[in-house]
């Protein structure tokens, strides 16, 4: 009797072993189906977003080109000794500043945050570069952008609100009380004060810094590219 009852009893083991395989290999092959999946997404988001940094080197040297050709026309507005041959328009183009704007894409990189993948395999290492972009080096960028976003506001105030010689005109559309003449005259007295030429000579130094900024996170951005699209290719 004890004989059949330890053969059952081991039956009844044996079978509970190979329930729990059976299991085991039910959740291995599982995780491997989840995993190439994963994996095909990842690729798929990867992909998405080498367009995007792409774009991102675009926006950047447009931005590059506008700021050197911006400092290039203040240096040379300043070492100007007679600006009388200038005509109102010119001088009122050049006591202008201007924003910082480089338009970054990151809805890529949001739809792999979004995707739910917390396992990225052979891609960790790529994901934290991405990350390390997206989440720190952008806002960075874009802090000290509003920065230089917040001066060119104070700069167009004096233009707007504090000084009280000169009157813009707009497009033809609204006309200044003043006379042509007298306009000009007041425009280029303004133009050769201390005052603004220190906000074209702070404003040429800021660009300078821009120019600076902008190459630094260029070379970058063309390394992660680099990264990602080795990364994505092996």
């Amino acid at each position: 009797m004890n004989s059949q009852t330890n053969k059952y009893f081991k039956y009844a083991i044996g079978e509970i072993i190979l329930v729990v395989i059976g299991i085991l290999i039910a959740l291995q092959i599982n995780n491997w189906n989840q995993n190439r999946i994963n994996n095909s997404k990842l690729r798929d988001y990867i992909t998405e977003i080498i367009k995007d940094l792409k774009n991102d080197t675009t926006t950047i040297h447009i931005e590059l080109d506008f700021t050197k050709k911006r400092i290039q026309t203040t240096k040379s507005f300043l070492a100007l000794k007679d600006y009388s041959t200038l005509t109102i328009d010119s001088l009122e183009k050049n006591l202008e500043t201007f924003y910082s704007k480089v338009p970054f894409n990151s809805s890529a990189f949001k739809k792999l945050e979004s995707s739910g993948i917390t396992n990225y395999g052979e891609y960790e290492s790529l994901i934290e570069d991405l990350k390390i972009y997206y989440n720190y080096i952008i806002p960075d960028f874009i802090e000290s952008s509003e920065t230089h976003n917040r001066a060119v506001d104070q700069e167009d105030n004096y233009w707007r609100y504090n000084q009280n010689s000169y009157e813009f005109t707009y497009n033809n559309e609204l006309e200044s009380r003043q006379k042509k003449e007298d306009s000009k005259k007041n425009l280029i007295i303004l133009l050769q004060s201390p005052t603004a030429r220190n906000i074209l000579k702070i404003d040429y130094r800021r660009n300078e810094r821009a120019i600076e900024a902008l190459n630094i996170l260029n070379d970058r951005l063309i390394k992660l590219i680099e990264t990602t699209e080795t990364t994505l290719n092996d």
